[in-house]
């Protein structure tokens, strides 16, 4: 009885465990495709997510639309090519596609200049 016990308390351990980790992996993907809007969308002012999932393919998939606007909805594609982190991989409706600035920066670029000391 006390071993059946230590083994639903191990189990149940490891379950939360992976239950936190998936949770941090979300929501750190969540911060990067947030640093990809603001720094690459026209009007940014904010971002609501709707759905994350497992891509039956490769990766995940996270869903939303910014600034309070379903018309503006995308979906990021976080992929094994990027070692699972999302930096570009992006599609979105045509009506989110015209606020995009030209020449878009991915989330490595922005990082990489916002750590840049100042000349």
């Amino acid at each position: 009885m006390i071993v059946f016990i230590i083994i639903i308390l191990i189990l149940g351990g490891i379950f939360l465990k992976m239950k936190y980790d998936e949770m941090k992996y979300y929501n750190e993907q969540k911060e990067r495709i947030t640093i990809y809007m603001k720094h690459n969308v026209k009007g940014y002012k904010n971002i609501s997510f709707t759905n994350f999932k497992e891509n039956q393919m490769d990766g995940y998939s996270i869903s939303g639309y910014i600034n309070n606007d379903k018309t503006l909805s995308f979906t990021a594609g976080i992929r094994s090519i990027d070692d699972f982190q999302f930096d570009t991989d992006i599609s979105y409706t045509d009506e989110l596609g015209r606020k995009f600035i030209k020449n878009p920066k991915s989330v490595s670029e922005i990082k990489k200049e916002q750590n840049t000391p100042n000349k």
